[in-house]
């Protein structure tokens, strides 16, 4: 029981290091062009974001979720869908989507280790194929999202 407790303990510290307990719009203040997290033409031109799904019906919820907030044009689409139907780079320029990371922890007091999985959102733009990864990545993968969005949303104001 006491090995469990501090497994637990020993995740809680690390998503609190991964993902601080800022708010979403504090973490889409941090989100910039200058910062290399976003397309410097996003600021100026108007495009439709494609949002990806993932035909995994717990993460597709949080995707449109996330993107029924967001005020820009958007389309959500699977990988299929955005290759055959989404094809056109000049409309679909950017493509929101992640990478997966983790981190190894080992627990306090033992030899054991626990795996913590993360998203690291990035915008690609089809167009020049540079993606523009966020800086960090977290296993709070829905607020990521939102402050992502909300940055985007930011930079058109």
């Amino acid at each position: 029981m006491k090995t469990l407790i501090t497994s637990l303990a020993s995740i809680a510290i690390l998503s609190t290091s991964l993902q601080s307990c800022a708010s979403t719009s504090s973490v889409a203040n941090k989100i910039t062009i200058e910062s290399g997290e976003i397309p410097p033409d996003m600021k100026s031109e108007d495009f439709t974001l494609i949002g990806v799904l993932k035909e995994r019906g717990s993460y597709d919820k949080y995707v449109k979720i996330a993107f029924a907030n967001y005020t820009g044009k958007y389309v959500l689409a699977t990988e299929s869908e955005i290759t055959n139907k989404y094809s056109d780079t000049n409309k679909y320029r950017y493509i929101m989507d992640y990478e997966r990371e983790t981190a190894s922890l080992t627990v306090a007091g033992t030899s054991k280790s626990q795996t913590v999985p993360g998203k690291r959102y990035f915008i690609l733009d089809r167009k020049t194929d540079k993606e523009y990864q966020r800086k960090t990545w977290s296993s709070f993968y829905a607020k990521e999202m939102q402050a992502y969005l909300k940055a985007i949303e930011a930079i058109k104001n």
